[in-house]
């Protein structure tokens, strides 16, 4: 009926309030006469359009990356008009290269600040006694974790056992990180802004200080860690029976790279836990 169609909400533009600018990375548009101060910026984000700027070191930045603001777009103006902010690097150059893709994609990277160190327990850490009391000590069970070589975070482990009545249990363990990170912080407030950790061909972007992040949240093999766990009675089918969720205490029996547990689940021969 006349009365059911849908009819689209429209609208219109009436005026900018306040463009939306920020700092843009890119290169300047190549050019014989160096020796001139006005110059074309050519922006790595393709949806931003060129933009004027004036430098005196247009012989030195023409290869390289550089940053540019906008100041304004006047009407009279085929491009907006900006300044020159920083040279990043030579074009080409691998941590060039990478902190402009952390830029254009605005990930935070900077260091971490002081007031976010000082949020962190001091070292030597070990777990207090009362946490043995709220948690369930889960350090004899058999977990392990699976991750690529070299890996340093390792926020997740696993344990699967079989059950006296046929069934099995399966644990899945996370680095429990909200013991160390506490609401309102500035610790908390850095990780909210980072919101992850950010992983390039030869570096690690970390959300959470090392000391967390390599350490006291990583489940590291033979060393008792602070974890949130799911846990599972499943059919041999895989059908959930029942489940549960709690704060543990856990003590990983083995960190593994993908090759290392491939080789365990194919060899036939081995009767131990693991």
């Amino acid at each position: 009926s006349q009365s059911s169609i849908y009819v689209r909400p429209t609208g219109r533009v009436i005026g900018i309030i306040k463009r939306n600018w920020r700092n843009y990375c890119g290169v300047l548009l190549p050019s014989v006469d160096t020796e001139k101060t006005r110059h074309i910026f050519i922006p790595s984000e393709k949806r931003i359009p060129r933009i004027r700027i004036e430098t005196r070191q247009a012989d030195v930045l023409m290869s390289h990356r550089i940053i540019v603001s906008v100041d304004c777009w006047p009407r009279s103006s085929r491009y907006p008009l900006g300044h020159f902010i920083r040279d990043i690097g030579p074009m080409g150059d691998r941590d060039t290269e990478e902190e402009v893709l952390l830029l254009e994609h605005d990930i935070p990277h900077l260091p971490f600040s002081k007031s976010v160190l000082d949020c962190l327990p001091k070292l030597p850490w070990s777990i207090a006694d009362y946490e043995f009391v709220l948690r369930e000590d889960l350090r004899n069970t058999c977990v392990c974790s699976v991750d690529p070589p070299g890996c340093t975070d390792i926020d997740d482990a696993l344990h699967y056992k079989s059950l006296p009545n046929g069934n099995c249990q399966v644990g899945v363990h996370i680095a429990d990180l909200s013991h160390f990170v506490r609401p309102g912080t500035a610790l908390d407030l850095e990780a909210q802004k980072r919101g992850t950790s950010v992983y390039l061909c030869d570096k690690r972007i970390d959300m959470v200080p090392e000391v967390l992040s390599s350490n006291l949240c990583s489940l590291r093999a033979n060393e008792d860690r602070l974890a949130f766990s799911g846990i599972w009675e499943m059919t041999k089918e895989g059908e959930i029976v029942s489940r549960r969720f709690c704060k543990t205490v856990i003590r990983s029996v083995a960190a593994l790279t993908y090759a290392e547990a491939q080789i365990l689940i194919d060899d036939k021969s081995r009767t131990d836990p693991l």
